[in-house]
């Protein structure tokens, strides 16, 4: 999968590397329960979820977003964010030594 980017006055932008902060606020918005939630509300989480993963909030904040991201882009952006992240962890575990290859 390609890394996400987002431009923000006529620069790409990529995200950083996730932390673990970044995966649990994912997790912990996937999860919730959004049947009441008003979607003003709902579109402030997902810009401040944009702006963790970019790790970069000189660059990458609520106002830049505001002005260089159409609305429509808000939810596709942090889905693909979230898939990317996904990616990047399970490769990650998938490539790590277990331990059962060595012989007894």
């Amino acid at each position: 999968m390609e890394t996400p980017f987002i431009i923000i006055d006529g620069e790409k932008i990529e995200p950083a590397a996730p932390k673990m902060k970044v995966w649990r606020a994912f997790l912990k918005s996937a999860d919730r329960d959004r049947s009441k939630e008003q979607l003003d509300d709902f579109l402030k989480e997902q810009i401040d979820l944009i702006v963790l993963a970019f790790g970069k909030p000189d660059v990458v904040n609520e106002s830049t977003i505001d002005e260089n991201l159409e609305i429509a882009d808000v939810v596709p952006m942090v889905r693909k964010l979230f898939k990317w992240i996904q990616i990047m962890t399970f490769t990650k575990l998938a490539s790590s030594p277990n331990g059962e290859t060595e012989e007894a």
